[in-house]
Protein backbone atom coordinates (compact mmCIF):
# COMPACT_ATOMS: atom_id res chain seq x y z
CA UNK A 1 0.00 0.00 0.00
CA UNK A 2 1.22 3.38 -0.67
CA UNK A 3 1.64 6.16 2.00
CA UNK A 4 2.42 9.46 2.24
CA UNK A 5 6.19 9.16 2.17
CA UNK A 6 6.34 6.97 -1.27
CA UNK A 7 4.74 9.34 -3.83
CA UNK A 8 6.21 11.22 -6.28
CA UNK A 9 7.82 14.76 -4.53
CA UNK A 10 8.35 17.22 -7.30
CA UNK A 11 11.88 18.89 -7.05
CA UNK A 12 12.32 23.01 -8.21
CA UNK A 13 15.80 21.91 -9.00
CA UNK A 14 15.51 18.92 -11.30
CA UNK A 15 12.05 20.38 -12.82
CA UNK A 16 14.20 23.50 -13.79
CA UNK A 17 16.46 20.74 -15.51
CA UNK A 18 13.93 18.99 -16.82
CA UNK A 19 12.36 22.12 -19.03
CA UNK A 20 15.97 23.41 -19.93
CA UNK A 21 17.37 20.30 -21.14
CA UNK A 22 18.00 20.19 -24.61
CA UNK A 23 20.32 17.48 -26.26
CA UNK A 24 22.50 19.78 -28.96
CA UNK A 25 23.99 16.92 -31.01
CA UNK A 26 20.85 15.40 -31.03
CA UNK A 27 18.49 16.76 -33.51
CA UNK A 28 14.37 16.91 -32.37
CA UNK A 29 12.24 18.88 -34.57
CA UNK A 30 8.55 17.67 -32.65
CA UNK A 31 8.12 21.38 -31.52
CA UNK A 32 8.59 23.30 -34.61
CA UNK A 33 6.44 21.08 -36.75
CA UNK A 34 3.70 21.13 -34.04
CA UNK A 35 4.60 23.74 -31.76
CA UNK A 36 3.16 23.60 -28.26
CA UNK A 37 0.29 26.13 -26.84
CA UNK A 38 -0.90 25.71 -23.11
CA UNK A 39 -4.47 25.22 -22.14
CA UNK A 40 -6.20 25.99 -18.87
CA UNK A 41 -7.14 22.13 -17.92
CA UNK A 42 -6.79 18.30 -18.62
CA UNK A 43 -9.81 18.75 -20.60
CA UNK A 44 -10.70 21.50 -22.78
CA UNK A 45 -12.29 22.28 -26.03
CA UNK A 46 -10.86 23.37 -29.07
CA UNK A 47 -11.29 24.43 -32.81
CA UNK A 48 -10.85 21.64 -35.78
CA UNK A 49 -11.06 22.95 -39.91
CA UNK A 50 -11.70 20.67 -41.89
CA UNK A 51 -13.70 22.81 -44.79
CA UNK A 52 -14.29 26.16 -46.53
CA UNK A 53 -15.67 27.58 -43.85
CA UNK A 54 -12.26 27.97 -42.03
CA UNK A 55 -11.23 29.27 -45.08
CA UNK A 56 -14.20 32.50 -45.74
CA UNK A 57 -13.20 36.02 -44.85
CA UNK A 58 -16.23 38.16 -43.60
CA UNK A 59 -16.82 41.64 -44.42
CA UNK A 60 -14.80 43.91 -42.39
CA UNK A 61 -16.30 46.96 -44.05
CA UNK A 62 -17.58 49.49 -41.16
CA UNK A 63 -20.01 52.36 -42.21
CA UNK A 64 -19.46 55.49 -40.61
CA UNK A 65 -22.62 54.74 -37.95
CA UNK A 66 -22.85 51.62 -38.23
CA UNK A 67 -21.54 48.13 -35.73
CA UNK A 68 -18.78 46.13 -37.22
CA UNK A 69 -20.05 42.58 -38.63
CA UNK A 70 -19.42 39.55 -35.85
CA UNK A 71 -17.90 36.67 -36.20
CA UNK A 72 -18.42 33.04 -34.43
CA UNK A 73 -15.35 31.01 -33.35
CA UNK A 74 -14.47 29.40 -36.63
CA UNK A 75 -14.46 25.70 -36.92
CA UNK A 76 -15.99 22.85 -35.17
CA UNK A 77 -15.61 22.60 -31.78
CA UNK A 78 -13.95 19.11 -30.26
CA UNK A 79 -13.44 18.22 -26.98
CA UNK A 80 -9.53 17.40 -25.87
CA UNK A 81 -7.64 16.24 -23.05
CA UNK A 82 -3.76 16.00 -22.49
CA UNK A 83 -2.11 12.99 -21.85
CA UNK A 84 0.52 12.20 -19.38
CA UNK A 85 3.95 10.66 -20.47
CA UNK A 86 7.01 10.21 -18.19
CA UNK A 87 10.00 7.65 -17.41
CA UNK A 88 11.73 6.62 -13.87
CA UNK A 89 15.05 6.17 -13.91
CA UNK A 90 16.36 4.02 -11.05
CA UNK A 91 19.34 5.22 -8.84
CA UNK A 92 20.81 2.88 -5.55
CA UNK A 93 22.01 4.91 -2.80
CA UNK A 94 24.92 3.37 -2.78
CA UNK A 95 25.72 4.53 -5.91
CA UNK A 96 23.65 8.41 -4.83
CA UNK A 97 26.48 8.47 -2.30
CA UNK A 98 29.51 7.64 -4.19
CA UNK A 99 28.92 9.94 -7.05
CA UNK A 100 27.91 12.94 -4.62
CA UNK A 101 31.40 12.17 -2.76
CA UNK A 102 32.99 12.70 -5.92
CA UNK A 103 30.92 16.10 -6.77
CA UNK A 104 29.03 14.39 -9.54
CA UNK A 105 25.06 15.08 -9.23
CA UNK A 106 23.18 11.73 -10.18
CA UNK A 107 19.96 13.02 -10.21
CA UNK A 108 20.71 15.62 -12.50
CA UNK A 109 22.21 13.39 -15.29
CA UNK A 110 19.33 10.91 -14.47
CA UNK A 111 17.01 13.45 -15.11
CA UNK A 112 18.30 15.05 -18.30
CA UNK A 113 18.02 11.09 -19.19
CA UNK A 114 14.84 10.36 -18.55
CA UNK A 115 13.74 14.28 -20.19
CA UNK A 116 15.77 12.69 -23.31
CA UNK A 117 13.44 9.46 -23.35
CA UNK A 118 10.29 11.27 -23.18
CA UNK A 119 11.46 13.73 -25.95
CA UNK A 120 12.03 10.81 -28.11
CA UNK A 121 8.58 9.52 -27.36
CA UNK A 122 6.79 13.03 -28.47
CA UNK A 123 9.39 12.91 -32.13
CA UNK A 124 7.27 9.76 -32.61
CA UNK A 125 3.98 10.79 -31.93
CA UNK A 126 4.41 14.03 -33.89
CA UNK A 127 6.03 12.21 -36.47
CA UNK A 128 3.10 9.15 -37.09
CA UNK A 129 0.78 12.08 -36.98
CA UNK A 130 2.79 13.82 -39.85
CA UNK A 131 3.47 10.85 -41.68
CA UNK A 132 -0.05 9.39 -41.75
CA UNK A 133 -1.90 10.13 -44.97
CA UNK A 134 -5.28 9.77 -43.24
CA UNK A 135 -4.77 12.94 -41.93
CA UNK A 136 -4.49 15.29 -44.89
CA UNK A 137 -7.30 15.27 -47.49
CA UNK A 138 -6.76 13.01 -49.99
CA UNK A 139 -5.91 15.90 -52.66
CA UNK A 140 -2.93 16.86 -50.59
CA UNK A 141 -1.35 13.02 -50.57
CA UNK A 142 0.65 11.37 -53.44
CA UNK A 143 3.47 8.59 -53.34
CA UNK A 144 5.68 8.59 -55.50
CA UNK A 145 6.90 5.68 -57.12
CA UNK A 146 9.73 4.83 -60.20
CA UNK A 147 11.27 8.01 -62.11
CA UNK A 148 9.02 10.01 -59.83
CA UNK A 149 11.55 9.21 -56.68
CA UNK A 150 13.81 11.79 -55.68
CA UNK A 151 16.66 9.41 -56.35
CA UNK A 152 16.36 9.63 -59.84
CA UNK A 153 17.79 12.43 -61.71
CA UNK A 154 15.38 12.70 -64.18
CA UNK A 155 12.32 13.44 -61.63
CA UNK A 156 11.20 17.18 -60.84
CA UNK A 157 10.86 16.76 -57.33
CA UNK A 158 10.86 20.80 -56.82
CA UNK A 159 7.79 20.45 -59.38
CA UNK A 160 5.88 18.07 -56.91
CA UNK A 161 6.56 19.96 -54.03
CA UNK A 162 5.20 23.09 -55.39
CA UNK A 163 2.36 21.86 -57.30
CA UNK A 164 0.96 20.10 -53.96
CA UNK A 165 1.69 23.37 -51.80
CA UNK A 166 -0.50 24.98 -54.36
CA UNK A 167 -3.28 22.66 -53.76
CA UNK A 168 -3.56 23.37 -50.30
CA UNK A 169 -6.05 25.72 -48.83
CA UNK A 170 -3.65 27.64 -47.22
CA UNK A 171 0.14 27.65 -48.63
CA UNK A 172 2.40 25.92 -46.00
CA UNK A 173 5.07 27.99 -44.43
CA UNK A 174 7.23 25.11 -43.62
CA UNK A 175 8.32 21.70 -45.30
CA UNK A 176 9.24 18.94 -42.68
CA UNK A 177 11.74 16.27 -44.84
CA UNK A 178 12.73 12.47 -43.50
CA UNK A 179 16.48 12.42 -43.39
CA UNK A 180 16.72 10.42 -46.37
CA UNK A 181 14.22 12.58 -48.36
CA UNK A 182 16.17 15.29 -47.81
CA UNK A 183 19.59 14.06 -48.74
CA UNK A 184 18.47 12.98 -52.02
CA UNK A 185 16.40 16.52 -52.18
CA UNK A 186 19.06 18.84 -51.53
CA UNK A 187 21.60 17.24 -54.37
CA UNK A 188 19.16 16.06 -56.86
CA UNK A 189 20.71 17.77 -60.25
CA UNK A 190 17.96 19.90 -60.76
CA UNK A 191 17.67 21.24 -57.12
CA UNK A 192 21.59 22.12 -57.20
CA UNK A 193 21.08 23.51 -60.34
CA UNK A 194 18.34 25.90 -59.41
CA UNK A 195 19.99 27.28 -56.44
CA UNK A 196 23.72 27.15 -57.14
CA UNK A 197 23.14 28.30 -60.92
CA UNK A 198 25.87 25.28 -62.08
CA UNK A 199 25.33 22.82 -64.30
CA UNK A 200 23.75 20.30 -61.05
CA UNK A 201 26.16 17.78 -61.37
CA UNK A 202 28.17 19.18 -58.21
CA UNK A 203 27.48 20.84 -54.79
CA UNK A 204 24.51 20.49 -52.48
CA UNK A 205 21.78 22.88 -51.32
CA UNK A 206 21.98 24.40 -47.90
CA UNK A 207 18.56 24.82 -45.71
CA UNK A 208 18.22 28.34 -46.20
CA UNK A 209 18.74 28.14 -49.94
CA UNK A 210 15.72 25.91 -50.46
CA UNK A 211 13.75 28.05 -47.94
CA UNK A 212 14.45 30.64 -49.98
CA UNK A 213 13.58 28.45 -53.39
CA UNK A 214 10.10 27.18 -51.77
CA UNK A 215 9.37 30.38 -50.47
CA UNK A 216 8.79 29.04 -47.00
CA UNK A 217 9.94 30.41 -43.62
CA UNK A 218 11.78 27.32 -42.78
CA UNK A 219 13.03 24.10 -43.65
CA UNK A 220 12.85 21.30 -41.25
CA UNK A 221 14.28 17.51 -41.12
CA UNK A 222 14.31 14.98 -38.80
CA UNK A 223 17.54 12.52 -38.44
CA UNK A 224 16.95 10.60 -35.18
CA UNK A 225 16.47 6.76 -35.02
CA UNK A 226 14.27 4.50 -32.68
CA UNK A 227 14.60 1.44 -31.64
CA UNK A 228 11.55 -0.95 -32.93
CA UNK A 229 12.39 -3.62 -30.65
CA UNK A 230 11.11 -4.46 -27.17
CA UNK A 231 14.18 -3.87 -24.80
CA UNK A 232 16.27 -7.48 -24.44
CA UNK A 233 15.79 -8.18 -28.02
CA UNK A 234 17.72 -7.40 -30.31
CA UNK A 235 17.82 -3.69 -31.55
CA UNK A 236 16.86 -2.85 -34.54
CA UNK A 237 17.11 0.73 -35.64
CA UNK A 238 14.55 2.63 -37.88
CA UNK A 239 14.17 6.30 -38.92
CA UNK A 240 11.47 8.34 -36.83
CA UNK A 241 10.89 10.51 -39.99
CA UNK A 242 11.70 7.68 -42.88
CA UNK A 243 11.09 8.86 -46.42
CA UNK A 244 8.45 11.72 -46.20
CA UNK A 245 8.08 15.00 -47.48
CA UNK A 246 5.34 16.98 -45.63
CA UNK A 247 4.11 20.79 -45.85
CA UNK A 248 2.25 22.82 -42.75
CA UNK A 249 1.08 26.18 -42.74
CA UNK A 250 1.79 26.92 -38.85
CA UNK A 251 0.11 29.91 -37.28
CA UNK A 252 2.39 30.41 -34.46
CA UNK A 253 -0.43 32.47 -32.57
CA UNK A 254 -3.10 29.60 -32.60
CA UNK A 255 -4.29 28.08 -30.16
CA UNK A 256 -7.51 25.84 -28.87
CA UNK A 257 -9.80 28.93 -29.02
CA UNK A 258 -9.05 29.72 -32.49
CA UNK A 259 -6.80 30.03 -35.28
CA UNK A 260 -6.19 28.45 -38.32
CA UNK A 261 -2.81 26.44 -38.51
CA UNK A 262 -2.29 22.40 -39.58
CA UNK A 263 -1.84 21.59 -35.74
CA UNK A 264 -0.41 21.67 -32.51
CA UNK A 265 0.29 20.33 -29.29
CA UNK A 266 -2.23 20.86 -26.11
CA UNK A 267 0.58 21.23 -23.16
CA UNK A 268 -1.22 21.54 -19.50
CA UNK A 269 1.65 23.05 -17.52
CA UNK A 270 5.44 22.91 -17.30
CA UNK A 271 7.22 19.83 -17.82
CA UNK A 272 8.53 18.25 -14.56
CA UNK A 273 10.77 16.13 -12.63
CA UNK A 274 10.93 14.57 -9.09
CA UNK A 275 11.47 11.91 -7.26
CA UNK A 276 10.07 8.93 -4.96
CA UNK A 277 11.53 6.27 -3.21
CA UNK A 278 12.41 2.66 -4.40
CA UNK A 279 12.53 -0.59 -2.75
CA UNK A 280 16.28 -1.70 -4.33
CA UNK A 281 18.96 -3.22 -3.26
CA UNK A 282 20.27 -3.65 0.46
CA UNK A 283 20.27 0.29 1.44
CA UNK A 284 17.34 1.44 -0.90
CA UNK A 285 16.91 3.96 -3.42
CA UNK A 286 14.81 6.36 -5.32
CA UNK A 287 13.47 6.69 -8.80
CA UNK A 288 14.26 9.88 -10.70
CA UNK A 289 10.90 10.77 -12.64
CA UNK A 290 10.34 13.69 -15.58
CA UNK A 291 7.51 13.88 -17.91
CA UNK A 292 4.62 16.28 -19.20
CA UNK A 293 0.73 16.61 -19.76
CA UNK A 294 0.50 16.99 -23.82
CA UNK A 295 -1.44 15.78 -26.66
CA UNK A 296 -0.98 16.62 -30.12
CA UNK A 297 -3.66 17.55 -32.52
CA UNK A 298 -3.83 18.19 -36.86
CA UNK A 299 -6.16 21.49 -36.62
CA UNK A 300 -6.86 21.80 -40.37
CA UNK A 301 -5.82 18.66 -42.75
CA UNK A 302 -6.13 21.34 -45.57
CA UNK A 303 -3.48 23.42 -44.73
CA UNK A 304 -0.36 20.41 -45.20
CA UNK A 305 0.62 18.22 -47.90
CA UNK A 306 1.98 14.66 -47.84
CA UNK A 307 4.66 13.03 -49.84
CA UNK A 308 5.25 9.30 -49.21
CA UNK A 309 8.27 7.28 -50.74
CA UNK A 310 10.11 10.31 -52.07
CA UNK A 311 12.90 7.74 -52.41
CA UNK A 312 12.85 3.88 -52.24
CA UNK A 313 12.25 2.11 -48.28
CA UNK A 314 15.47 1.11 -46.70
CA UNK A 315 16.28 -2.43 -47.18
Amino acid sequence: MSTATDQFTESPTLTAVAIAYRNPDYSLIADDVLPRVDVPGINFKWQSYDEAEAFTLPDTHVGRRSAPNQIELEGAEKDGSVEDFGIDVPLDNATITEAKRNKYDPEKRATERSASIVLLGREVRVANLITDPTNYHSDHVEALSGSDMFVDPNSDPITTIEDLMATCWQKPNQITFGFRAWRAFRRHPKVVKAVLGNSGDQGRATKDQIAELLEVKRILVGESRVNIHKPGENAELHRVWDNTVSGQFIDRTADTTGGLTFGYTAQLGKKIAGTLPANMGLRGGKLVRAGESVKEFIVARRAGFLIQNAVAPEA
